[in-house]
This record gives C-alpha cells, structure tokens and sequence, in this order.
C-alpha cells in the first residue's frame, strides 16, 4: 500500500479540493504514484415530455451536459498543469452522476489506494441540507480515505 500508486483526487475546483491536490502531489511519489484527478456533475434531471408542445423554444440537455464537461476539462487541464510537477503522472477524468456515488464506483472500478477529499466542514442545517459527499465517501470507501478541509497557500 505504501507508497501509493494511485491517488484519487475528487475536485469541485473549490479551496479546499484544491488543498487535497497539492497535498496528494506532495505525498506522491515522484515518476510512481498515479495521481487521478476527477471531477463529477450531478446530471440536469430529464422530465418527461408533455403532451402538448409548449413553444419552439427547446433546452438540449446533451449537448448542455456535453458543454458542461468540455468546460470541466478545461478547467482540469488548467489545473494540473499549475499545480503538477512533470514527472507526475496525472490522470484527468470527468463523471456525470451523484458525485458520492460516481466517486466511489471510480475508485473501485480503478484500484486506487487512497482517496483524498474536500470537505467544506458545513455544520447544522447546511449540513442536512447539503449533505457531505466526503461523509458518504468516508463511510462507504473500500480504501483509505485522507479528508481535506483547508490548507495555506503557501
């Protein structure tokens, strides 16, 4: 298990995501340790078609959600060219689902030793209502899971 050879990196592009990759790059051994980062969409819910048309202006989730995961890549490549060293190896991937559940399959479905999260340390009703996509990773993960809640910037 040690030292890693994969690390996964869920990120939401906030700080504290931002914090867990500089931390899984400094924990990383340099040319060895895989470092994957991932980011997940929640899908736009399909309604049903109505039965009767309502006007000629249409909304195309496809091609939105299409949009939405050009944009993420960019937003990824960006990311990892500012925060990688060149010898790390870095995988950029990007899901559409419930995040907790498209991070948690992933890491299954990839091997990874470790997955290091964000949290944004929401507390009382923030909490109930948002729920923590890091407290569902931690309670369900077949790996060891290193939650991140914020870091200097220097």
């Amino acid at each position: 298990m040690f030292p890693f050879k994969k690390i996964l990196c869920p990120t939401d592009f906030s700080e504290p995501s931002l914090c867990g990759l500089r931390m899984a790059e400094a924990m990383a051994k340099p040319g060895t340790t895989e470092i994957i980062v991932l980011n997940v969409h929640k899908p736009i819910p399909h309604l049903p078609t109505p039965r009767i048309e309502a006007s000629d202006v249409t909304f195309d989730i496809s091609a939105y959600e299409e949009q939405v995961a050009a944009a993420a890549r960019e937003n990824l490549a960006a990311l990892s060219d500012s925060l990688f060293a060149d010898e790390t190896p870095v995988r950029l991937e990007i899901r559409m689902g419930r995040p907790a559940d498209e991070i948690l399959h992933f890491a299954e479905e990839e091997g990874v030793d470790a997955i290091m999260i964000a949290t944004h340390g929401r507390t009382g009703l923030a909490h109930i209502m948002f729920g923590s996509v890091a407290e569902k990773v931690v309670r369900r993960a077949k790996c060891p899971v290193l939650t991140i809640r914020a870091c200097d910037q220097g």
